[in-house]
């Protein structure tokens, strides 16, 4: 079922809106939307973090996102970080979540357009952390997706680092991490993000990195 036109006006008047269509389908017709790079600029004018520690996590089904259980754990268990969404519509601070097109746009997952995928993506990551300064980034990518989301995330994490735009960062779990979860519910299943070793990992991630910024 498509979704509908809904949204709030934070990046786009509702003169600026288009039909539902035109930013719904294959993950080229929405790479290539004039509206949804847009709406990436606008977010790169607009945005300043709060923290200087990003964690990154892929978009959900759920709109807006924070009604999934991934991302709900992450806010409540979680804290000292800018919660960013990587998506095939960029890297969206989850404070835009409810901003149209975000409500709207929706991109089928097809693997003929996986290079497309590491391409764009890659670039996402890149353009935004190049522009908006953070000591570190946690990209929480866990194996058992597909390999073009942890290879983008990967790729350009090192890029940003080797350059000096980013201290550190971390993509977790690590398969050595996700090897001891116990993935024994449907629910963990579904959500591995929030499976206790997984998340107790990302936490010592941040408390390290945190611990990092309390030396300076």
């Amino acid at each position: 079922m498509a979704l509908k036109n809904e949204g709030d006006e934070r990046l786009f008047s509702r003169e600026e809106w288009i039909e539902e269509q035109e930013i719904q389908g294959s993950p080229e017709l929405v790479f290539n939307s004039p509206l949804m790079n847009n709406a990436q600029e606008r977010i790169l004018e607009q945005f300043t973090p709060r923290h200087p520690i990003a964690l990154v996590s892929w978009c959900t089904t759920s709109r807006p996102y924070t009604k999934s259980p991934k991302w709900k754990t992450f806010i409540k268990e979680l804290s000292g970080v800018d919660f960013l969404v990587a998506s095939n519509a960029g890297i969206i601070p989850l404070e835009y979540e409810g901003a149209y097109p975000y409500l709207t746009y929706d991109a089928h997952h097809e693997r003929e357009f996986d290079e497309l995928f590491l391409i764009y993506m890659t670039r996402f990551f890149i353009r935004f952390f190049t522009l908006k300064q953070y000591d570190y980034v946690i990209i929480n990518s866990s194996p058992n997706q597909r390999q073009r989301k942890r290879k983008a995330s990967l790729m350009a994490g090192r890029w940003l680092k080797k350059r000096n735009h980013i201290r550190d960062f971390e993509v977790c779990p690590s398969p050595e991490v996700y090897g001891r979860a116990k993935f024994n519910t449907m629910f963990n299943q579904m959500f591995p993000d929030i499976e206790a070793t997984v998340l107790g990992d990302m936490k010592t991630k941040i408390a390290v990195y945190q611990d990092l910024l309390e030396r300076d």
